[in-house]
């Protein structure tokens, strides 16, 4: 029987996939992936929770969607703009 492999940024995965399916309704990673300007593959580590999203992801997160870091690493939403916060609050 195959283990399932260690999510050690589970956290981190569920934030950014949350960013892309739900808040941009962006069902493709390459679609995401490209505007951000990483590889697929990158992504696809990140939201499998894997492997740590790394700074420059975080940073190009920041700068084309207004993410912070805060959130982004540690789930603090109060530097998110007002729209983001509450729709990460209000979710299921």
């Amino acid at each position: 029987m195959q283990q399932d492999k260690p999510r050690p940024f589970a956290d981190i995965a569920e934030r950014i996939k949350w960013h892309r399916e739900v808040v941009l309704k962006c069902p493709r990673q390459e679609d995401y992936a490209t505007s951000i300007g990483v590889k697929r593959s990158a992504l696809s580590l990140w939201e499998a929770g894997t492997h740590r999203l790394s700074l420059d992801g975080a940073l190009a997160l920041r700068s084309k969607y207004g993410l912070s870091l805060d959130f982004m690493y540690e789930g603090i939403d109060d530097a998110l703009p007002m729209t983001l916060r509450n729709a990460w609050r209000e979710r299921s």
